[in-house]
């Protein structure tokens, strides 16, 4: 389910920006973007996230900024720009390469400067402040995604019923095509013989095994039991967004086995449209967590 939130928290140092993205993924999966300075929190903001939320693909940022009067120096670590003079330039004798070190090459090595007083790391309150702001940006997040839940409830239960309709459509039509086929059957069997009398009880024997094969008992009593299982998940609160797709996928399997003992073309048609039904839940229930 795709979802945006922000967050943000600010201390007498520091203001802390978060900002969060969803989309939709059959697990879960997260990818962070932070300062340099708070790499180290990467494993704990992707904790947080695996106890909000059970689905979806996750991009987090969070950025960093000084506040208050707070004077700033920045510091240069005058051996490491040497160092990378030094290695730059023996390589390129050692490889024979023409060209020019340049200033702009070594102010593109981040590490070369920091701020006079800057931790090196990330201390337990940039991650208390940062927790702030990353639970500000889920709970805006959660909020969006419930918004558009409401909406896909409405879809999937408009779905079902559609479902449940088809479905009864084939087993009302199911004793009508066990009668064609007998009256098919009765009126071949006259022209063969032509025109004497058809012996009933082999005709009826007949007319029970086509019965028996193409009985869809079972399949569609399976498939109403699925979608009462399934308008139930929809109902309750909780990540059931797998169990759906088990639910539709069984479904699915039950529509293919009355596809396939369907002796009428009508039935085949209706079975068609129920197997399409079946594939637009598949594809909504993408977006379930």
């Amino acid at each position: 389910m795709t979802g945006f939130g922000q967050g943000e928290c600010v201390t007498s140092s520091r203001r802390y920006a978060c900002e969060l993205q969803s989309v939709n993924h059959r697990y879960l999966e997260t990818r962070t973007r932070l300062p340099k300075r708070l790499g180290a929190l990467e494993l704990q903001v992707q904790k947080i996230l695996q106890g909000r939320f059970a689905r979806g693909r996750f991009d987090v940022t969070v950025l960093e900024e000084l506040t208050g009067e707070r004077s700033c120096k920045l510091r240069l670590n005058r051996p490491l720009a040497h160092a990378y003079l030094d290695a730059v330039k023996t390589l390129q004798s050692e490889l024979g390469l023409a060209g020019e070190v340049t200033l702009e090459l070594l102010l593109s090595q981040s590490d070369l400067f920091g701020l006079e007083g800057e931790e090196p790391g990330a201390a337990d309150a940039d991650w208390s402040a940062v927790k702030t702001a990353l639970e500000g940006a889920m709970n805006a997040l959660a909020e969006m995604r419930r918004e558009e839940g409401r909406a896909l409830k409405a879809d999937l239960l408009g779905h079902l019923e559609q479902v449940e309709a088809t479905l009864a459509t084939i087993v009302a039509r199911a004793p009508e095509v066990v009668q064609n086929y007998k009256s098919r059957l009765e009126l071949r069997l006259q022209r063969l013989l032509e025109g004497k009398s058809v012996d009933p009880g082999r005709l009826e024997q007949e007319v029970a095994i086509l019965a028996d094969r193409s009985d869809i008992a079972e399949e569609t009593t399976r498939v109403t039991s699925h979608l009462g299982q399934f308008r139930d998940l929809i109902q309750q609160q909780g990540p059931h967004g797998r169990r759906m797709e088990f639910l539709l996928q069984e479904m699915q399997r039950e529509a293919n086995t009355i596809g396939a003992k369907a002796n009428d073309a009508k039935t085949s048609h209706d079975v068609i449209a129920l197997k399409s039904i079946l594939e637009q839940l598949r594809e909504q229930v993408q977006n379930v967590e």
